[in-house]
């Protein structure tokens, strides 16, 4: 199908979604400065997202979604990256949440989905329960709710026998963000404007049809209840290697950003001690050389990453071995410790005048500094997982 064909059902076609983008990028680095001092882009930007229908990305159609796969889904946010890593964060985020919401029982999706609202996540499975006549009572304080402000539901991790399954198991709990309360603690040295503020829950009712057994999603790639459609592209990829190919886009958006800007600042430096442009100096012709040979090799690793999830999507395959899990966690890690060491350099070869808060390489260095500790990006946890599985082990040192 050509780019500017369009499916019967109203689904965007990719030029159209890669445009949404754009614009959302765009107007997202004109308010950036705010964004960095306040916490997170403005509820005005949301509703731009909200309108283009991104989060829709990878919802089923039977509800309302795109089924859209993994490249036209890296792409969005890769594009969104080349303006701000923050922005892309979140628009990563509004359309990657709705994987899970995928899984719940055929109840809690109709009732997230048809709201409409974009959906946040806490996995940390710290919360407590109290059990109740049809569901559980939740309790707790968890950090990092990435672009809670914009939310109308967040999924809690808590530790909950659910009915019908053998033993307690770590659950996202679903919850309207209207019955908890917002932590403003997001203050940290980048991703300022993802919103990652911290929530709590003081007893909050949640009926058993918004509880995820999230074991039994690992175990058996199948939504709770069935009463799903198996072609759906969400249900043709393993879970969490999916859920996380918006990582190594942000690093690869953000760093071709950092090198265009470096090229282009490069030919515009006076070197006045040496009486030449900087972009005549044999040190600046060199580093650059080398930065984009690096740019390409992460570049790279991101299509290879993208490739097998592509795969695994056209040989219905959503349950892999361990190692070829783990090799894409190695392999994301080493995209995002690569985009970080961009950045990094950049901002040395630039010197003093991209030292001043708001720059974007500063910006860059910050936010690329935070994708890479993430932690779906631990590095040294996912190349030893990695390194396990290859000798036959569990990829976790404890198991």
């Amino acid at each position: 199908m050509a780019s500017h064909d369009r499916i019967d059902d109203g689904t965007p076609t990719h030029d159209e979604l890669i445009a949404s983008a754009e614009r959302i990028g765009q107007l997202a680095e004109q308010e950036v400065a705010e964004a960095e001092r306040s916490g997170c882009f403005s509820l005005a930007l949301r509703d731009v997202v909200h309108e283009a229908r991104l989060h829709r990305l990878l919802r089923p159609r039977r509800y309302g979604g795109f089924e859209q796969g993994p490249r036209i889904f890296a792409e969005v946010v890769r594009t969104v990256a080349r303006y701000n890593a923050s922005a892309a964060w979140l628009v990563y985020f509004t359309a990657l949440h709705e994987q899970w919401v995928a899984y719940l029982d055929p109840a809690g999706r109709q009732e997230v989905y048809d709201s409409d609202g974009f959906v946040a996540d806490i996995y940390f499975p710290i919360g407590t329960v109290e059990y109740v006549d049809g569901g559980v009572r939740l309790s707790g304080q968890w950090n990092f709710g990435s672009g809670v402000l914009w939310d109308a539901w967040i999924g809690l991790g808590a530790i909950v026998a659910v009915p019908g399954h053998d033993s307690p198991q770590p659950c996202l709990v679903c919850v309207p963000t209207a019955d908890i309360e917002v932590v403003r603690n997001w203050d940290t040295y980048g991703l300022r404007g993802t919103g990652s503020h911290g929530v709590r829950a003081d007893a909050v009712y949640v009926p058993w049809h918004r509880v995820l057994p999230l074991a039994h999603v690992k175990a058996t790639a199948q939504p709770v209840g069935g009463e799903y459609e198996p072609e759906a592209p969400i249900y043709r990829i393993p879970f969490m290697p999916m859920f996380c190919v918006g990582f190594g886009a942000i690093a690869v958006g953000t760093s071709q950003r950092v090198v265009t800007d470096l090229k282009r600042r490069l030919g515009e430096r006076q070197r006045v001690l040496y009486g030449l442009k900087e972009w005549e100096s044999p040190i600046a012709q060199r580093n650059l050389a080398e930065l984009t040979v690096k740019l390409a090799s992460i570049e790279a690793l991101q299509e290879r990453y993208v490739q097998d999830l592509e795969r695994w999507h056209d040989e219905r395959t959503p349950l892999v071995p361990a190692e070829e899990s783990d090799r894409l966690n190695a392999w994301r890690s080493a995209i995002c410790r690569g985009g970080s060491e961009i950045a990094t350099r950049a901002f040395e070869m630039l010197g003093g005048m991209a030292a001043y808060k708001g720059d974007p390489v500063e910006m860059a260095v910050r936010d690329l500094f935070m994708v890479l500790i993430h932690v779906g990006q631990a590095y040294e946890d996912n190349m030893l997982g990695y390194g396990r599985t290859q000798f036959g082990l569990s990829g976790h040192p404890l198991l």
